[in-house]
């Protein structure tokens, strides 16, 4: 930066005080348009208070008082309206009247003089009465001291946009005010004439404005505008070349922050071009691995049974299964296959975590229940047995929770076991119950490890729900699950279409999917959701 004196941009602004002038300017017409209203309400307060005290001055008070209790007109009535008209019409006031208080909020007209030709006007006639509006408090006032009004009392109402003033008329015997004269002005005029007064000080004001602000102009493009355009010019030079070594550096020679501003940018400029290096090499790594998780998801989802009706050489049991994966690869799976005549092993598992180590874990959890169910085992034993191999050398400290059953389908019978996992549902004489599970430690976690040998009765109409904790974990917007209330009540309404057989596997899994879609409300899944759902065609023996 080049020695000599620093002019900082606020000493540079400081020659363009002369803007004051605007807001000088725009206080000068604030306060003459102030001004002059409040000298005009005032002129034109003491203006209708003069018409008021002249009309009451022709107003006697026993002629009033007789006019209110007969409500009669009279020759000497006309005379005095025409009396008022004339002072109405020299004096040029919209609305002139007389009118008695005759009820809280309510009062009654005496004379009421207005121009016949005037649309916003009201016939009132002699004895009329009618409720106050705005002009409540200020008439109260008048009545109660027997002082004329002070200044205009400004209303909006059914008679327009009006400033009236009011003046007691006392009783001749004892003072006592008992009606009083209103005069009405029209704003209208009155605020016509202010703003024929304010577009001339608005005028001016614009004027200084104007001067003020081409002054302004040149001397801001000149120190800010053009400087901070070489910086966003040169900005998009370098996004577009931001790998460019032959790129030139932003060069603004100013002695204040505009050049410190080149100078930051140009430091921001080297750190953007180390920081996309790294990113670019960041960017292909994660791509890398991404695509290894996809491809893990999608071996991971190839390895489960799809083909359904699965075996047709065992027609006596109906199955379906699925699985919606979250994002992540996943832990959960489920599997079934033939372990002997009439026989059928069902599998539900879920591992603990995600990602590829809750993957590769799952793969070998899944292959140690398979084999051993196959070798002819019971389902407590293969448990046992299987947890055992999973404990060795499981420094990872992960496990699976697992439900095992084998269906007989011509005894009826279904054998299970169960490792920690939840408890399947059962939709059996038109009623859903929970299956009974005693209690099961997870497998991998503990060595030497039995668990419990249940059975069921599972005969014809009967329909087994097997899922992971992804059904009843699963949220909506508000971070609520759907829990098990509403997955077993939602059973109990299909246990009906069950017994009466109209209920298969696929058609009840793809029910508690809906339910769960609609809970979710568009909320993001967050785990695995599976499905294993069995039934027994053949009768029970």
């Amino acid at each position: 930066m080049p020695a000599g004196t620093r002019y900082s941009l606020t000493t540079k602004f400081a020659a363009l005080f002369g803007v004051f002038a605007v807001i000088v300017g725009t206080l000068v017409c604030v306060v003459t348009y102030d001004s002059y209203r409040r000298s005009m309400l005032e002129h034109y307060g003491k203006y209708a208070l003069g018409a008021a005290k002249l009309a009451s001055s022709i107003l006697d008070p026993d002629e009033l008082l007789r006019y209110a209790e007969t409500l009669e007109r009279d020759e000497r009535y006309g005379v005095i309206e025409a009396e008022l008209d004339s002072i109405r019409r020299s004096l040029d006031v919209k609305y002139l009247y007389v009118q008695m208080p005759v009820g809280d909020g309510e009062y009654m007209y005496i004379f009421d003089i207005y121009d016949p030709e005037d649309e916003d006007a009201i016939d009132t006639s002699l004895g009329a009465r009618d409720y106050y509006d705005e002009s409540f408090k200020t008439v109260q006032l008048a009545m109660s001291t027997g002082e004329p009004t002070k200044g205009l009392d400004i209303t909006v109402s059914r008679y327009g946009y009006l400033a009236s003033a009011y003046v007691p008329i006392p009783r001749k015997d004892s003072g006592i005010p008992f009606a009083y004269v209103g005069v009405d002005i029209s704003m209208d005029y009155i605020l016509e004439f202010l703003m024929r007064h304010f577009a001339v000080i608005a005028s001016a004001t614009a004027a200084v404005m104007a001067l003020c602000s081409t002054a302004l102009f040149f001397l801001v493009r000149h120190s800010v505008v053009n400087p901070i355009k070489a910086v966003a010019e040169k900005t998009g030079e370098f996004t577009r070349n931001v790998n460019d070594v032959n790129f030139k550096e932003l060069t603004i020679r100013s002695n204040d922050e505009i050049g410190d501003l080149s100078v930051s940018v140009n430091v921001m400029f080297g750190e953007i071009r180390d920081f996309a290096s790294r990113l670019a090499d960041e960017t292909e790594r994660r791509v890398r691995i991404q695509s290894e998780l996809d491809m893990g998801k999608t071996i991971q989802e190839s390895v489960l049974p799809r083909i359904f009706p699965p075996f047709l050489n065992l027609p006596d049991a109906a199955i379906f299964a699925g699985m919606t994966p979250a994002k992540e690869v996943g832990g959960d799976f489920y599997d079934f296959f033939v372990v002997g005549e009439n026989k059928l092993a069902v599998v539900i598992a879920d591992v603990s975590g995600k990602g590829v180590p809750a993957a590769l874990f799952m793969m070998v959890a899944r292959t140690l229940i398979k084999t051993h169910a196959l070798s002819g085992g019971e389902p407590h034993e293969l448990l046992a047995a299987v947890n055992a191999q999973l404990c060795q050398n499981n420094d990872t400290g992960m496990f699976v929770t697992a439900f095992v059953g084998i269906l007989d389908t011509k005894q009826g019978i279904l054998r299970y076991a169960n490792a920690g996992h939840t408890p399947p549902v059962l939709l059996r004489g038109g009623q859903a119950l929970w299956l009974p599970i005693a209690p099961g430690l997870m497998l991998g976690a503990l060595e030497n490890v039995s668990f419990a040998a249940q059975q069921t009765e599972f005969g014809e109409g009967d329909l087994l729900l097997l899922y992971t904790d992804g059904v009843t974990e699963a949220m909506d917007t508000e971070e609520e699950f759907f829990g098990d209330e509403r997955l077993i009540e939602l059973m109990s309404a299909k246990a009906q279409e069950a017994a009466a057989g109209t209920m298969s596997p696929e058609e009840l899994i793809q029910a508690v999917g809906a339910a769960i879609e609609r809970f979710a409300d568009g909320a993001e899944q967050a785990d695995d959701i599976t499905m294993l759902a069995l039934r027994n065609i053949a009768p029970r023996p």
